[in-house]
């Protein structure tokens, strides 16, 4: 039996106001990811470029760059709502996307798993900096395997909000841990991760700028949990814990700017569809009796 999908969040919209919409939603969204990332790109500067195709003086190119480059991303994401089967070709077109300026390196291969154990600085309970290691290369693609049959099954039905926005914290979270890239994991996370979101009828989550580092130290947090997290063979081993519960709470609040945009154009739309119920009502001049008329 075939399951009937919620409409895209923007269905209802004119043309004119879904326009304005999305790209709002693309603006904020490529923005707000790449800044997390170090871009110093700011709102205004990502919704010039991207709407006037102009570059801002005195900001590097490798910047603009990776604002086109998600914009890109995007567009691909909001193509695979549509997809019966998300694969890891899928999540390969988007690395390559979000990857613009890229040097030809093998050990830095851009649309294409890690061939080399990558690894993050953290503060320990110790209040000392240590190195976390990922889970090895030979290890991805079993365990990118286990994430997408993840995905596919979050998309397979339609959500209610708590639990698109459970796929979405917990799809994220696991796929940050696996880090089957060898750079731009987190972009590609907030991304693809949206999925059962947009598929559900939602706008997406989008992680603001200014939760960048309680966004990062949450992640930090959980992976310190993860026992032999540079080991980890299968997904079933990471933990169901306070950290990952605070992680989708965190995601919750993530998700209020885009919601909020929802809104503001739905009631634009109001505003119009009750201005022409108004100019589709007949007039009558004032003091003109029709009924009297009528008998007469």
């Amino acid at each position: 039996m075939d399951v009937v999908r919620p409409e895209p969040f923007y269905a209802k919209l004119d043309a004119d106001i879904k326009a304005i919409l999305l790209a709002q939603i693309r603006n904020l969204w490529t923005h707000t990811s790449t800044a997390i990332e170090g871009n110093s790109l700011t709102l205004g500067d990502t919704a010039f470029i991207l709407e006037e195709g102009l570059t801002v003086t005195g900001k590097p190119l490798r910047d603009h760059q990776e604002i086109y480059g998600h914009a890109k991303a995007i567009e691909i994401v909001y193509a695979l709502m549509d997809k019966q089967s998300l694969q890891e070709e899928d999540l390969f077109a988007l690395h390559r996307a979000v990857l613009t300026e890229s040097v030809i390196d093998i050990y830095k291969p851009v649309g294409k798993w890690k061939n080399e154990s990558n690894f993050t600085n953290y503060i320990g309970s110790d209040g000392r900096q240590h190195l976390r290691e990922f889970p090895a290369p030979k290890k991805i693609t079993l365990l990118m395997d286990q994430w997408l049959e993840r995905v596919n099954r979050y998309c397979a039905t339609p959500l209610a909000q708590i639990d698109a926005v459970s796929a979405y914290a917990n799809l994220h979270l696991d796929f940050v841990s696996i880090h089957p890239f060898f750079d731009g994991n987190g972009r590609v996370a907030r991304l693809f991760s949206n999925l059962p979101v947009l598929r559900s009828g939602f706008p997406p989550i989008v992680v603001p700028t200014e939760a960048r580092q309680e966004y990062k130290r949450s992640i930090s947090d959980y992976q310190a949990t993860i026992p032999a997290l540079g080991s980890l063979e299968n997904l079933t081993d990471l933990p169901d814990n306070l950290e990952r519960a605070r992680f989708r709470g965190l995601c919750r609040g993530y998700w209020e700017p885009t919601q909020a945009l929802l809104r503001e154009a739905m009631e634009m739309q109001e505003k119009r569809s009750v201005e022409r119920s108004s100019a589709l009502e007949p007039k009558y001049e004032e003091g003109h009796d029709t009924d009297d008329d009528f008998g007469r």
